[in-house]
């Protein structure tokens, strides 16, 4: 029978990787054994391997250089966006809370994206006026999903504000990459046509379909964004909106493409300068 051990007092539980060694146990984040063992002392655990940072990824590694180095070169901040996020990221958020938003808006976001915001920033530096931050981005994806355009204050008032579904089980993701303008703009008249009748709730139901399984992630103030999408055959692509049910614009890129592509792109810019 395994000896117990207790461990007491760590917010942060790491590696016990030789059960010979004495009990007395500090400094760590993440329990890995096969033994029976109590934890007391803590007031509260939950998804201790959650806990644990992973290994930083090649991509943030390479955000968080182009980024400094663009904010060298462009240190008057003339690029466009620049002075609006000045090459500097919100700081970044625990999986846990992703896994929570993730959870609440039944979407899995993708893997850079994830990256982006666990090790390099919740929002912060990139195209345009910048990446929002998580709870801007649910603000700002209630509207895309549900057409209510209404003020912040209002908007989480709504009952199902905190919980609505950005992807839904039940329906197909229209945009992918067979999607044409004439599909797209069928789909407009209809949305335009519902509106014109006053009939807000079908035109909410039709409008959320056509964005299933995307998220708007970015900050434009020339009423463009850019989509990200979650699912289908174009997961994890970047794809520029122009306007309220303008046809979605695919750049062909990733989300990790797009990010580093924006950076080198101001780097060069303030290179010829």
């Amino acid at each position: 029978m395994a000896e117990e051990i207790n461990i007491t007092g760590l917010d942060m539980i790491r590696h016990i990787e030789d059960e010979e060694q004495p009990a007395e146990v500090t400094g760590l984040e993440f329990i890995k054994s096969d033994e029976t063992f109590s934890i007391t002392g803590l007031e509260n655990i939950r998804h201790i391997i959650e806990t644990d940072m992973p290994p930083v990824s090649e991509f943030a590694v390479e955000l968080l250089r182009l980024a400094l180095t663009a904010k060298d070169l462009d240190h008057e901040l003339n690029i466009h966006g620049a002075q609006v996020h000045r090459y500097e990221f919100a700081p970044v958020v625990l999986g846990s809370v992703v896994n929570d938003f993730e959870y609440r808006h039944n979407i899995r976001l993708p893997k850079a994206y994830r990256e982006f915001l666990t090790q390099v920033g919740n929002g912060g530096a990139g195209p345009d006026n910048g990446l929002f931050p998580l709870d801007m981005l649910e603000f700002h994806n209630y509207y895309v999903h549900s057409g209510s355009n209404i003020h912040l204050s209002e908007a989480i008032e709504q009952p199902d504000y905190f919980t609505m579904p950005y992807k839904l089980d039940d329906k197909p993701v229209i945009i992918n990459s067979e999607l044409t303008d004439l599909q797209w703009n069928e789909l407009c008249n209809e949305l335009y046509s519902l509106r014109a009748k006053g009939n807000y709730e079908e035109y909410a139901k039709k409008r959320h379909e056509i964005y299933n399984g995307v998220i708007h992630i970015n900050s434009s103030i020339d009423n463009c964004g850019i989509l990200l999408v979650c699912d289908g055959d174009m997961s994890g692509e970047a794809i520029e909106m122009t306007g309220d049910l303008g046809r979605p614009y695919f750049l062909g890129i990733s989300f990790e493409e797009w990010m580093l592509g924006y950076f080198k792109s101001v780097i060069r810019q303030a290179e010829r300068k």
